[in-house]
């Protein structure tokens, strides 16, 4: 999926459901700046599909699904859940997404890049593959429809 095509779906959900979006706001949209400095503070290079929503989007609640931001002033902001799934996740695992019921969707980090395929964690049984090949892939499945 590319983002032309994630653009595309929201805007058909939107209008779809218009009250999916209106229960939460999402956060600030991301510069390029404020990417720079949440790459800095993780040591990790994020993917472009990531970056891309991020800056599209920014984050934060977003339909039915959560997304960490680049937004510093954001309960969701990524370095700070980082710090906070440190707890609980492998090393060379990055969350950006919780489920609240225990989980994180994550993408695995290879050599400071953090990979575009999405992967999910849970404490009772590790890590688990999904089908989704990338960020914008999740969210057009969870973000619109009730699981």
């Amino acid at each position: 999926m590319t983002l032309e095509e994630l653009k595309i779906l929201d805007s058909r959900y939107r209008r779809k459901k218009p009250k999916l979006f209106l229960l939460s706001q999402s956060d600030q949209h991301a510069s390029e700046e404020q990417l720079a400095e949440v790459e800095r503070e993780l040591g990790v290079r994020l993917p472009p599909t990531y970056r891309a929503f991020l800056q599209e989007f920014g984050g934060g609640r977003f339909g039915l699904t959560t997304i960490f931001s680049a937004d510093v002033k954001s309960a969701w902001y990524l370095p700070k859940k980082h710090v906070e799934t440190m707890r609980h996740l492998p090393e060379g695992l990055l969350a950006f997404s919780d489920d609240f019921c225990g989980g994180n969707y994550v993408l695995k980090v290879l050599n400071g890049h953090a990979q575009e395929t999405v992967f999910y964690w849970n404490t009772d049984g590790g890590e688990s593959p999904t089908e989704f090949k990338d960020i914008f892939e999740f969210i057009a499945h969870d973000a619109y429809e009730p699981a």
